[in-house]
């Protein structure tokens, strides 16, 4: 009974600890318990599924997104001419750049990531 008691103890007062060192994520203008596993919306055909980790920053990985809407557009590779799956990311190299980018869903896309090449002058 002893050690169940000081089981129960020790967990209280790890529960205790991370509650006061742990903050809630806001993301698009919404709060989001710490440690918790949320969906927010990207656009109008697509929900984004994110995770609010104990220092309060939210991480929504692409590669979760989960399209709600079957009417979406492909994107067109700007070297290879190749059709991109909307909602997918992909790269390619532009000058001295490798540039990572998404595919929206109207067939646009976006590059918020560029690498300055190493081996580049």
């Amino acid at each position: 009974m002893k050690v169940l008691a000081s089981l129960v103890l020790i967990v209280f007062a790890v529960d205790a600890a991370t509650q006061s060192t742990c903050s809630n994520c806001n993301y698009k203008g919404k709060t989001y318990p710490f440690l918790s596993r949320f969906e927010a919306e990207v656009d109008a055909c697509m929900r984004e599924v994110c995770y609010c980790k104990c220092n309060g920053t939210a991480v929504c990985p692409p590669g979760l997104r989960i399209r709600t809407c079957g009417d979406c557009t492909q994107c067109t590779h700007p070297i290879t001419g190749m059709g991109i799956d909307p909602y997918s990311t992909f790269f390619f190299h532009l000058n001295c750049y490798r540039l990572s980018c998404l595919c929206n869903c109207n067939g646009t896309y976006d590059c918020p990531g560029a690498v300055l090449l190493s081996n580049c002058k």
